[in-house]
């Protein structure tokens, strides 16, 4: 359903942090600006006057169409972003209750069963001394699965662990080897992984490629939750003009738009005489200002906007 996106959804926080009052003014600023845009355009077209009318209200209505669909879409991804990345969420926080070895190694071995090239999985309950946990088949070679759960995505699996895993692999014939993990591995340990070169192959699936498997599964551990989320019901001018903030500061190309509309304005009022020319001015200015000024705070807050 969701392609490669499940692997960007897992890994990846939304980084949408706006409120719904501000997406409804993002949406009421891009549908303002495009209906400028046309009335702008449609008065340097060769029409008459019923004309112009006619086509720039069915060119309107088709462009609110458009981005309604769009603003839609948008916010359908976004939800289904945030729901799969809270639910791996809450997924990781399950897997780092789990204490004992044997029973994330049954965690994994129920995961491997609910992927159709493995077979014959056997739970080798292993001693002290050894780390291959599970065995199985995948086509038909034969492989040892080590399982290792850390108590965090920051503790990582160490080149040591790969080398004593991989001498047992050998002395015990398996064709290949995986090593699963709920943290992640050591720059060093990947990096023995690939320099084998057509010797025994060792697949490394750190914590968030078992939060994939879970999902893919479907397994219980990996339950869809819904993202909760806070909303005010009240809302004040205050609130509305921080949200109009927001929505500029939160995308250079909502600021450039700002800034390219100023431009058009301060280049018809060039154009334009007296009065009109004035007011074309002054919006023209005004536009300017507020693409600028959003392009600049949009760059000094680029590694600010992180949603949590």
């Amino acid at each position: 359903m969701f392609g490669n996106r499940i692997n960007y959804y897992i890994q990846n926080p939304p980084r949408d942090e706006r409120t719904r009052l501000a997406q409804a003014v993002d949406f009421a600023l891009t549908l303002l600006f495009t209906w400028i845009m046309t009335i702008i355009i449609a008065q340097f077209l060769p029409l008459g006057l019923t004309t112009a009318k006619i086509i720039v209200i069915l060119v309107m209505l088709i462009e609110l169409i458009l981005i309604t669909k769009v603003e839609i879409n948008r916010s359908k991804a976004l939800d289904t972003h945030r729901d799969i990345w809270y639910s791996a969420r809450k997924c990781r926080e399950n897997i780092y209750v789990i204490k004992d070895r044997g029973e994330f190694a049954q965690l994994v071995k129920e995961l491997l069963e609910g992927l159709t090239p493995f077979g014959k999985l056997k739970d080798l309950h292993p001693c002290a001394d050894s780390t291959i946990d599970i065995s199985c088949n995948l086509g038909n070679q034969k492989i040892g699965v080590m399982c290792i759960n850390l108590a965090g995505e920051d503790q990582k699996v160490s080149a040591n662990q790969i080398r004593d895993f991989l001498k047992e692999i050998k002395q015990d014939h398996f064709y290949k080897g995986m090593v699963i993990t709920s943290g992640s591995f050591t720059e060093e340990a990947r990096r023995f992984v690939r320099q084998m070169n057509g010797r025994v192959k060792i697949y490394l699936i750190d914590g968030y490629g078992l939060l994939r498997l879970a999902k893919r599964t479907q397994h219980p551990i990996f339950t869809l939750e819904k993202w909760k989320e806070e909303r005010d019901t009240l809302i004040s001018g205050k609130e509305i003009a921080l949200s109009i903030k927001e929505n500029i500061m939160a995308s250079k190309k909502r600021s450039l738009s700002f800034a390219i509309l100023g431009l058009v304005f301060i280049i018809i009022a060039a154009l334009e005489t007296e009065f009109f020319s004035a007011v074309y001015f002054i919006f023209g200015v005004i536009n300017l200002f507020i693409g600028l000024t959003g392009f600049i705070l949009c760059l000094l807050r680029k590694n600010e906007l992180t949603f949590f």
